[in-house]
């Protein structure tokens, strides 16, 4: 994977590339983090065990974002906390873009079929912010 930082270190994005998923579970994100993201290149008959995950109370502060591109092509802008640009990143069919901190702003490079996923619950009056 590939960590997109500001420059005191925090950071603000993670992308994992289809081709660059080989190891057959990879954890990218510290247990730290507010949002986890792992990938898996697991063979046929492997089994991940049945589990749970126990209730938790977790404090929260930010939102973070995965956007898994299934289809197509789209660019990135990652900009720290400040909303100082920091990096453009392509994201293509089968690669996955984790946002964590800062901003970001998405355009679509050719027509594009994306899955996101975020912490919920989302409240449309104080959850985002344009700039």
């Amino acid at each position: 994977s590939m960590e997109i930082k500001d420059k005191n270190g925090k950071l603000l994005a993670l992308v994992i590339r289809f081709n660059d998923i080989v190891d057959e579970k990879y954890f990218a994100t510290d247990d730290n983090q507010d949002f986890q993201v792992a990938s898996f290149n697991l063979e046929k008959g492997s089994k991940i065990e049945n589990h749970i995950h126990n209730e938790q109370d977790r404090n929260i502060k930010t939102t973070s974002e995965v956007l898994v591109v299934l289809d197509g092509e789209i660019e990135v802008d990652i900009y720290d906390d400040n909303l100082d640009f920091v990096e453009s990143i392509s994201i293509f069919s089968s690669d996955t873009v984790a946002l964590f901190n800062g901003g970001h702003g998405i355009r679509i490079k050719e027509n594009t079929k994306f899955i996101e996923a975020k912490q919920g619950p989302y409240d449309s009056k104080t959850d985002k912010k344009r700039f």
